[in-house]
């Protein structure tokens, strides 16, 4: 799916600012710009984890102008790099998404007019997994443990899926 030594563009959907700054923090450095090679050698590339959105409607509104690369009209939250120069691989939705929630940005996705391969993976929690509740900050470490995981397996070319046709749970 990429370079494993390249920051991976990612936007994060939830319906909590206060929780979405931890697992925007959370997922730095991979999904955010900075990698530490070894030898205590650390490359800097542009960071990418490009926006926070906050809600479906929001998010499913938002998301095709960042797949197209231009800010969206309006944002639901500021949260990110604003960065949208490079397409995200993956929109990554946390607990309070339920599976028609997660259709709308489906659909958004669809509807965004682009070729073939260029739509970025649906990943949602999975649900199966009991998750301390948002916002204890046990939610966000779990959530970050497994959505860390699933995009490794993703970059190193595992196929993954999930109960819902095109959305892998992490």
């Amino acid at each position: 799916m990429g370079d494993l030594a390249a920051p991976v563009p990612v936007v994060v959907c939830g319906k909590v600012e206060n929780v979405g700054k931890v697992v925007v923090e959370g997922l730095k450095p991979e999904y955010e710009g900075e990698w530490e090679h070894g030898y205590g050698m650390i490359t800097k590339n542009p960071t990418t984890l490009i926006l926070f959105c906050l809600g479906s409607q929001p998010t499913a509104a938002e998301v095709p102008y960042i797949l197209r690369g231009t800010a969206p009209p309006s944002q639901s939250s500021y949260i990110g790099t604003g960065n949208y120069a490079t397409p995200p691989v993956a929109v990554l939705m946390g607990q309070a998404w339920d599976e028609a929630a997660v259709a709308q940005v489906k659909t958004a996705i669809q509807g965004a007019g682009l070729s073939r391969g260029a739509s970025p993976v649906v990943m949602r929690n999975d649900t199966s997994i009991p998750t301390p509740p948002p916002p204890a900050p046990e939610y966000a470490v779990q959530l970050l443990r497994r959505m860390r995981e699933t995009l490794g397996k993703l970059l190193a070319g595992e196929k993954l899926d999930g109960p819902e046709e095109g959305v892998i749970w992490y």
